[in-house]
């Protein structure tokens, strides 16, 4: 396999070309940056900051590098996520009529309304981002508010007990036990871990979910397959119950110290 940073390499210099004089900055973010990149699995993370809103225009564009991309790496098609966003609109309220175009694995490119949950991503771009093109993520994009982020993610556990009816493969049952862990210890320690790390932390703090916990990660960064068995009954119980843990306000509405455990034996 080609390995990720040829392909990076690949498209830092096709975009750079199709994109002149719009593209202020590329930005890989998420596992290969972390340091628990799984070769087999993990996907690349990228943040293209441009000058403009995207537009259908640009949409075509955009298209059509990823599909030269994908013909001249076919190992790593449906593997990178991209997301396009102006300046502007990072540093604008988010949802104040801006729009992104995105890609993602089993979502094609598409234009999007620039909601508050991007505000997760733009933070962890901000803190951890490694530069492809332009100045530094920390010079070029502003640090986002704590307490905004928190929010984003807070909304975005709230969703989690309805997505997660519809996750039947074990890839996807390993998918939102990872990604509720990464949730819980950002909003436990402000910081954003890798998957792997999320797991490993969430065990310690949530011991009576560690042996599913450790099943979603050994899935995730062993090469795992959908057609092994999955535990839809325990990721919806874990799921369910860990969202109510992390929703759950103390008296006068302040967010209290997680305590998982013990929130989800209440819960349960």
């Amino acid at each position: 396999m080609v390995p990720p940073d040829m392909v990076l390499s690949d498209l830092r210099e096709a975009w750079r070309r199709a994109l002149a004089g719009r593209l202020l900055g590329l930005y890989l973010h998420g596992s290969l940056v972390a340091g628990d990149f799984a070769v087999n699995r993990s996907d690349l993370d990228l943040l293209a900051v441009l000058t403009d809103d995207p537009d259908e225009k640009l949409l075509d564009v955009l298209a059509e590098l990823h599909s030269d991309l994908d013909r001249r790496h076919p190992q790593w098609a449906g593997r990178i996520e991209v997301e396009y966003v102006s300046l502007d609109a990072v540093r604008a309220d988010p949802g104040r009529d801006h729009v992104i175009a995105r890609i993602s694995p089993g979502e094609s490119l598409h234009l999007l309304p620039a909601t508050t949950h991007r505000v997760v991503t733009w933070s962890a771009v901000h803190d951890h981002g490694r530069t492809l093109l332009g100045p530094p993520a920390g010079e070029l994009l502003p640090a986002a508010d704590p307490g905004l982020v928190s929010a984003a993610l807070l909304d975005h556990v709230r969703d989690w007990p309805a997505w997660v009816l519809e996750m039947t493969p074990p890839g996807a049952q390993s998918y939102a036990v990872l990604t509720l862990c990464r949730a819980f210890q950002r909003l436990r320690h402000g910081r954003q871990l890798s998957k792997r790390q999320a797991a490993e932390q969430t065990i310690t703090a949530c011991p009576r979910w560690a042996d599913l916990i450790a099943w979603a990660r050994d899935w995730w960064y062993d090469s795992g397959q959908d057609t092994d068995p999955g535990r839809f009954d325990e990721v919806r119980a874990f799921v369910t119950e860990l969202s109510a843990a992390i929703l759950a306000p103390t008296d006068g509405g302040q967010w209290r110290e997680l305590d998982c455990d013990a929130a989800t034996k209440q819960a349960s």
